[in-house]
Parts: structure tokens; C-alpha cells; sequence
């Protein structure tokens, strides 16, 4: 070839090439497996419950407006109610936090509120903030306004009259030395701040108070804590905590604490009396542990108590020193003077305590016997008699002096630690629920929604535990540490492994746990089901017998990491070894074969059932690396992923790992993922190869790519911790720790999507096979009034979903082909309907179901079939519920055409009968 050709060869190759990538460029839709979510962006999240409230730290009234409230979870962003509790709504969904430490409403300005992230109650599952946010239109909308390193946020405090004078408690990072902890306060409504109060790294700041008569004095508490990366239940106190007081607008202070005990000293709440000024209440922790009998209670030196100061803080005495109103002081500690009368005031701990006699006596107005666990409470000034109240079951409101209360039966901020779907039908969806014990919701109500008819407490599983259902036995489940029981009878037995162990009151126990143990059953053999401590064990006839898989599987000296201070290091056990196994991953393919990772940064497999361990822990996981979640494949044996968290080394950054070759190599995937963000839970999609999905401190991701890249997979849900993902046949579950339950219903077309999808103009996907449910009595009766606290049922009808690229030229239709090619239903984008006339109707606008034409705009839709034919004359959305009038098409196979532009595209659809059907 001689040289004028070769160079026209090449010429015309390099611009075919660059014509290639240039129209590739064009559609940027599928790049690297990932996938633009307007393929996806239909999909919607379905919340399910519980109804049943998480735990609340921080409450507020609003001054002038009696009925009006908020409330703060621990993992479920801010909530309102403008009707004294009688209903609660979210409000704080478009922050990127969900954790509430405190909230400070303007007096003087009752729209401008301020948030502060990050819980301060310093549990093992403390959930960490991004700092401060403010509302200027009580509630409506947000504005992030700094300080998004503190972590933690103990109180807000807002200028009686200048709502723009706030100053902030930070505690700070819980797991090491942090410059960000003090107290801070702006003088520009949150536009910039300055530490006005800072005694070291260590120390950080819990409560504020203003003096009622002059707001340029302010009282502070400080705080030394600490945790450790070990499961410890009580979190390590240090010195330099205390009581502090400014007389000029928190410029300079000075420690007040004569009188309060030094010795052991940590946690104090403080409360200013609206009344007397110069009467101040504390609540304070002091204790010290027997260094030679840690173990034994009995032996702690314990100094806490409730002190009063009727000096300005000058001097303190105890008024009393019983347990019930300061004990596991790191929990609780907060105080509440009584705006009209100075000699009333308010502990709360395992219940809420009363003193009527300026804090010698106290009464328990408000708790039960097993302890319901009280936080903040908040007196009306105006009207003493209105008050709210956060607790570990949410928020109450009373407006009769706390003679009674409203429910906390209607804020859906469950703090869930994992998913297991049953195998009844319809499905439940069965987790433990922190502070309140173990809870199973159905996928779907018999009624026309999900309500507080439908859940139920679960005899198994506690408020940490696992819950595993027994594949065999639909009505059978396994929980804790471990029990079986009945769900359908109630019938419970303790079927746990670690037997004649000791461990009772004052002795130690030969076995390890964290707050929450794995338990599940394996998926190539139902009858294995796996518990772990230290050790892992195997039962296959229903925790009748198990065995022991092994020795101890975690480390054996993982030692004790920079990051904790020499408090933290003092409180450790003495045994060296304090990890836990706390995932555990049977193989799906092979039934031998389990891999296991541990709290203390371990990951380990067997290929013979637990006779011999291979330890293929990445090199990059260092001692107490957690190893939150393990998934094995699906579809190769050799591969798993795992979830590792390491923010108690104060590594906040995401960690999944990957292996192809049975743990010798592994691969960090986490491209996508947000920065500064630890992941909770990966797990692989049991139906289709190399996709993915993950949970997060924030959020819910998915991979097309088996992890290469990462993409949200948000769409509608809240910002939380999402703790658990789980699959039930084309059905997607998040377990979050703050908003409960939530469902991805039918994600088939996840499953489908294809570069061949993306490039398309318009695509049906396949329909899944649908079940068409027996009818029920949804109509008949009084319906549930809509301010109950209720979740919506899946669709009830067949689920078909397509895409457009662009807005359609023309009519977009939708038919129905029965299996002898009779079109029984049509859909069209112009089919017309009339509008509801509220005037017309005699029932509120809200009952009416608006129908609407088929969609003809870009982008995936969702469109529900109610197994019926078109209605005489009229065309007709099939909606969400079941329809009025017209036969229900029999079980079979029928047709689904989709025509776009004068172009039509086909698929089959499956109706089988309600398997319950007789």
C-alpha cells in the first residue's frame, strides 16, 4: 500500500472514530455501566411504619403560639405539630442530616428556628451531624449556616430579644480529640461564629442557660467523654467538665462549681429558674469505679445527684442523691425549672420526676415499669400547664400539667437495625427497634392502607437484635441472642447457644457482645441457621442443638488505637481480646462455605463448614476496622463484598471491598460514594450480576457495574442512617435507623436496564409477574380518618413501567391484550377527565381520587393497571387501588402494548390468583 493510500485509509478510520465517540457523546445515558437516573427516576420509596417513635433528644414550644411544637429525633430530622401532638409531620427532609441534637426557637421571632445536627446522648449507635442549619420561615425551608465539624450538638439557646444573637453547646467528636468542641455563639443569625468557650481539645460543651432577667449572663456545662471503638455500655468520663458562667454575653467566663463532686465527674444539666434568678438547678453525674472490682456495682464510689444554687452558681448543695434521678447520668442529665414557680422542677431519667419542694422530694409523674427513658422537657412560660417531652419512644405533648399526654404512636422515626423479609404472603418486614423491642410490618394491609391496625411487636429479636425467619416455617422466627417463637401464637422459647456460661449479676461472661449479634439463616441449605459472639455456631434442627464452628475468630490483641484518650484507655476490659463476630455471610451457591468479619477488623472464610479458617482480611484493615456487613455472591463463589466503618478511629470516609478470588486479592469500590460519609450495609442483587447496592451514614446507592462506580438511588427517600438492605423477589428494603420501613416496590426495571435501554427513544420493560389479590372490605365501613398516622399499600394491579427519552410528539398509548388479542384496555396521554369540583362533592376534596391521562413527558413513568376493562365511554387511569365497578380479568397470560410515536412495542404480562384463594 503505497503511501497517499495508507494515509487515506487512516484518514478516513480517524473520522469515523471521531464521529463514533462524537455521537456517543451526544447520549451520554449509559458511561461505564452507569446509568442517567431519569431511566430510573419514577421509582418511588414506600415508608410502611412502624408508627411507633425512635428515640427524641431535643423538644421546643414556641412562645405565643400555644398548640405549635417541635421536636427533634435522634435519627429522624425535626418534626411539627401545630395541634398539641394530635399529629406530627417532617420537616427536615431536605437536609443532608438527620440527626438532631438540639433545637432553639427565636422568642422574639417565632420563624426563625435553629438546628443543631448531631445527637449528643452518647449511645453506641450515636449518629454524627454536619453542623448548624436555620429556618426564617418556621420550618418551611433550610439554610446550612456552618460549624459542620462539630459532630455533636448538646443545646441551642436563642437572645430573648434578638433572634440573632444564638449561642451553641458542642460535644464534639465522640471518639477522639477534636479543636471544634466548646460553646460557640453568633451574633449574625448563624452568618458567622466565634468559640467563645474552649478549655482543650477533650472537653466539649453539653447545656446552656441564660439568666431570665439579663441575657448578657449565660451559664455553661462542660463535658469530658469519651468512646471507644469496643462495645462498652457506659462511655468513659475525663477531667475538665463543669459548670461556667459569663456576665457579658459569653465574651469571658468563669467555673462555678463549688460545691458540685470533682471526683468522677461528667455529665450536668443546668436549669436557671424563670422566677428567681439567682436560683439555679443541676443534675449532675459523678462517679468513680473500684479499680480492683470494675465489675461489681457495688464497689463504685457514686457522688451524683441534684444540686441547687441560690447564689447566681456561687455555691452548690446536693439536695439529693437518688439514683433514680442521676443515674447512667451520660444518658440522661437534663433539668427544667418551672417558669412560674421557683420551687417546682423536673428530672428526667427512666421516668419524669416532679419536686415541688425546690428539689428534696421528688414524684415520678410519667414513666412505666420497664422504663421508658426521658430527655428534654419544655414548659410553656406563658402557661405552665402546656409542656413537651422527648423520651426514647418520641415526643408527647400535655396541655394539663402533665395529667396526660398525647401519643407517641404517631411519629414514624424508628430506629431500625436490620431487615429480614418473612415468607408469609403478603410479606412482613421484621427488624428490632431500638428502645422499644422487636416489630414486623406487612408489605401490604387487607385494609386500603397501612395503619396502626397492621403492625405488631415480635416475640423475638429485642431492640438490637437480628430477626431471622425461618424459610420452612412461615410462622416460625428466630432473634437475639437466640429465642424462637410463634408469631402467629406467641409461643416463645430460649434456644440460645451459649449455655451453662455464668455471667450472672457481679460475674463475668465467657461470651463477648456487641449492642447487636448476627443471626441468620443460610440460602443454599434453610434448614443452617448461624448465631456469633466470639464464636460462630450452626443449628439445623431449630436451635435445638448447635455447634460450635470453630474457635474465637477475632483478634487476638487488637490493642487500643491513638484516638482515645487515657480515660477511655483506663475503662477497657482487662482481657485483651474484646472484639465480637459482627456480620456473618453464608454462601448462597455453596453451603460449605461462610465468610464471617468481625468488630475488631477481621474477615475470615471456610470452605468446610467451620472445620478449618483462612483469614483474608484486606491489608487495609486495620485493628477495630468494623466490618459491618459481608455479602457473598449470588452468581460466583469466590466473590464478596464487604462493608467496612471505621469512624471510631475517626475515619469517617466510605469502605467496601471487593474480592474475585476467595479473599487472596481485594479491591476498594467505592467511586460515587460521598466523601466523609462511612457505609453501613452493601449487598448484591440476588437476580441480576454486578449490580449493587449500599447504605450509608445518609443515603442509599446502587452499582450496575459490581461496584466500579456508585449512583443514588435516593429518589424520594429522607435523609438517615440507612442500616440494612434486604430483597423479597422484585422488592427492595432499607432498614433506617430514624424513619423505620421503606420499600422499593418492584424494581424490575433496575434489573432490565441496558445501554440497549438508555439508547432507546422509548422502551416497555417486562412486567413482572403479578399477583391479582382477593378484594377486600376496603370501602366498607367507616374508613380510617386521615390525620391516623398511615402508610400507603403497594399498587393493586399489575406495575408497568416504559421510559421516553423526550416529550412524545403525539399520543402516548397504553393497551391491554387478553390471551385471545382483544384489546380490554386502553390508556391514552389524551384521554380526558373532569376536574373534581370541591364545590360539588359532599365529603372533603381530599377523598376524591384524581385521575389523570397516561404520561407523554421524558422520562420513566409508572402506570398501574386495576385488572379491569375500560369503562363504557370514557377512558381511565387504573390508579392505585381498586376500581368501582367492571368484572376483574381472569388469571393469565395478556399483553401490554406500548405505542409512541406511531411505533408499538410489546410485552407479556403473568396475572396469576391470590395464592390464598380457595
Amino acid at each position: 500500500m503505497n503511501e497517499t493510500r495508507r494515509f487515506i485509509v487512516h484518514l478516513v478510520y480517524s473520522v469515523l472514530v471521531i464521529a463514533i465517540v462524537g455521537l456517543s457523546l451526544l447520549t451520554p445515558v449509559a458511561t461505564a455501566q452507569q446509568y442517567d437516573p431519569s431511566l430510573y427516576s419514577g421509582l418511588r420509596w414506600r415508608m410502611i411504619g412502624p408508627f411507633r417513635a425512635g428515640r427524641t433528644n431535643a423538644v421546643t414550644g414556641v412562645v405565643g403560639q400555644p398548640d405549635t411544637f417541635y421536636s427533634g429525633s435522634v435519627g429522624g430530622g425535626v418534626w411539627k405539630t401545630t395541634n398539641s401532638g394530635r399529629t406530627w409531620n417532617p420537616i427536615f427532609d431536605s437536609a443532608s442530616s438527620a440527626s438532631i441534637g438540639a433545637i432553639g426557637v427565636a422568642p422574639s421571632n417565632p420563624d426563625a428556628i435553629y438546628v443543631g445536627t448531631g445527637e449528643a446522648d452518647m449511645r453506641d449507635s450515636i449518629q454524627f451531624g454536619d453542623g448548624m442549619y436555620k429556618s426564617t420561615d418556621a420550618g418551611k425551608t433550610w439554610k446550612h449556616i456552618g460549624l459542620e465539624n462539630t459532630k455533636q450538638i448538646g443545646r441551642i439557646i436563642v437572645d430573648p430579644k434578638n433572634p440573632n444573637i444564638v449561642f451553641v453547646a458542642v460535644l464534639g467528636n465522640v471518639y477522639a480529640s477534636s479543636t471544634d468542641r466548646g460553646v460557640y455563639r453568633s451574633k449574625d443569625g448563624g452568618a458567622t461564629w466565634q468559640k467563645v468557650l474552649f478549655k482543650n481539645d477533650d472537653v466539649g460543651g453539653i447545656d446552656l442557660n441564660f439568666d431570665p432577667t439579663n441575657s448578657q449572663i449565660v451559664y455553661a456545662a462542660l463535658w469530658n467523654v469519651r468512646r471507644p471503638p469496643w462495645f462498652i455500655y457506659t462511655p468513659a468520663n475525663g477531667p475538665g467538665g463543669g459548670i461556667f458562667k459569663s456576665t457579658d454575653g459569653g465574651s469571658t467566663w468563669k467555673e462555678i462549681d463549688e460545691g458540685i463532686p470533682a471526683e468522677g465527674r461528667g455529665r450536668i444539666g443546668i436549669s436557671v429558674s424563670p422566677t428567681n434568678h439567682n436560683r439555679i438547678y443541676a443534675v449532675v453525674d459523678a462517679f468513680v469505679n473500684d479499680k480492683d472490682h470494675p465489675e461489681d456495682p457495688s464497689k463504685t464510689k457514686k457522688s451524683g445527684g441534684v444540686f441547687r444554687s441560690d447564689d447566681a452558681g456561687a455555691t452548690w448543695m446536693r439536695l439529693s442523691s437518688d439514683e433514680r434521678l442521676w443515674g447512667r447520668g451520660w444518658y440522661f442529665e437534663k433539668i427544667t425549672a418551672d417558669p412560674k414557680n421557683a420551687d417546682q422542677v423536673y428530672v428526667m431519667n427512666t421516668s419524669v420526676y416532679r419536686s415541688t419542694d425546690a428539689g428534696k422530694m421528688w414524684k415520678a409523674i410519667k414513666g412505666d415499669p420497664t422504663g421508658d427513658d426521658f430527655h428534654q422537657l419544655w414548659i410553656n412560660p406563658d402557661d405552665p400547664k402546656r409542656m413537651v417531652l422527648g423520651s426514647d419512644q418520641g415526643t408527647v405533648v400535655s396541655v394539663d400539667a402533665a395529667a396526660s399526654w398525647s401519643s407517641w404512636y404517631n411519629q414514624a422515626t424508628a430506629q431500625i437495625y436490620h431487615a429480614a423479609a418473612d415468607y408469609r404472603f403478603p410479606y412482613w418486614v421484621t427488624g428490632a427497634q431500638q428502645d422499644s423491642g422487636a416489630v414486623g410490618s406487612p408489605s401490604r394491609s387487607r385494609h386500603s392502607e397501612i395503619s396502626q391496625r397492621d403492625w405488631e411487636g415480635l416475640c423475638a429479636g429485642g431492640e438490637s437484635g437480628y430477626t431471622a425467619p425461618d424459610p420452612l416455617h412461615p410462622e416460625i422466627l428466630f432473634g437475639g441472642t437466640v429465642s424462637r417463637c410463634n408469631v402467629v401464637t406467641g409461643e416463645t422459647k430460649n434456644v440460645t447457644p451459649e449455655r451453662g456460661g455464668g455471667g450472672g449479676f457481679g460475674q463475668p461472661s465467657p461470651y463477648r457482645h456487641a449492642w447487636t449479634q448476627p443471626l441468620v439463616f443460610s440460602q443454599a441449605d434453610p434448614h443452617a441457621l448461624y448465631y456469633a459472639n466470639q464464636f460462630l455456631y450452626k443449628t439445623t434442627n431449630g436451635g435445638e442443638s448447635w455447634t460450635q464452628l470453630g474457635q474465637d475468630l477475632t483478634r487476638e490483641d487488637p490493642g487500643v488505637p491513638p484516638n482515645l484518650n487515657a480515660e477511655a484507655v483506663a475503662d477497657a476490659p482487662t482481657d485483651k481480646r474484646r472484639g465480637v463476630i459482627y456480620t456473618i455471610a453464608p454462601s448462597p451457591l455453596r453451603a460449605s462455605l461462610i465468610w464471617i468479619g468481625t468488630d475488631d477488623g477481621l474477615i475470615q472464610m471456610t470452605n468446610d463448614d467451620g472445620k478449618t479458617w483462612s483469614n483474608v482480611t484486606p491489608p487495609e484493615l486495620t485493628a477495630w476496622s468494623k466490618v459491618t456487613m459481608i455479602d457473598a455472591s449470588h452468581f460466583d463463589v469466590n466473590k464478596a463484598f464487604a462493608a467496612v466503618e471505621r469512624h471510631q478511629l475517626s475515619d469517617y470516609e466510605p469502605h467496601i471491598f471487593r474480592t474475585r478470588d476467595a479473599g487472596k486479592t481485594w479491591t476498594e469500590i467505592t467511586r460515587g460514594l460521598p466523601k466523609g460519609i462511612y457505609v453501613q450495609t452493601v449487598k448484591e442483587d440476588p437476580e441480576r450480576s454486578g449490580m449493587l447496592f449500599a447504605g450509608t451514614e445518609r443515603a442509599v446507592f446502587v452499582s450496575f457495574d459490581d461496584g466500579d462506580h456508585w449512583q443514588s438511588l435516593q429518589l424520594n427517600l429522607p435523609p438517615a442512617s440507612m442500616r440494612d438492605l434486604a430483597f423479597h423477589k422484585n422488592d427492595l428494603i432499607v432498614t433506617t435507623h430514624g424513619r423505620g420501613f421503606w420499600v422499593l416496590d418492584n424494581m424490575s426495571a433496575l434489573r432490565q436496564l441496558s445501554a440497549t435501554v438508555a439508547n432507546s427513544s422509548a422502551h416497555l420493560f417486562e412486567p413482572a409477574v403479578v399477583i391479582q389479590l382477593i378484594p377486600g372490605a376496603d370501602f366498607v365501613g367507616t374508613p380510617l380518618p386521615r390525620d391516623e398516622p398511615i402508610a400507603e399499600n403497594p399498587p393493586a394491579g399489575a406495575i408497568i413501567d416504559y421510559y421516553l427519552k423526550s416529550n412524545a410528539s403525539g399520543p402516548v398509548t397504553l393497551e391491554i391484550i387478553d390471551p385471545s388479542g382483544e384489546v380490554i384496555r386502553k390508556y391514552s396521554s389524551e384521554d380526558k377527565f373532569p376536574a373534581v369540583d370541591p364545590e360539588k362533592l359532599n365529603y372533603p376534596p381530599f377523598w376524591a381520587r384524581i385521575q389523570e391521562p397516561l404520561p407523554a413527558t421524558a422520562g420513566f413513568h409508572r402506570w398501574i393497571w386495576d385488572f379491569r376493562p375500560t369503562p363504557q365511554g370514557a377512558g381511565g387511569r387504573g390508579g392505585g387501588g381498586r376500581g368501582r365497578g367492571g368484572e376483574l380479568a381472569l388469571p393469565g397470560q395478556y399483553t401490554v402494548r406500548l405505542t409512541v410515536g406511531g411505533k408499538s412495542q410489546t410485552q407479556s404480562l403473568i396475572v396469576k390468583p391470590d395464592p390464598r384463594a380457595k
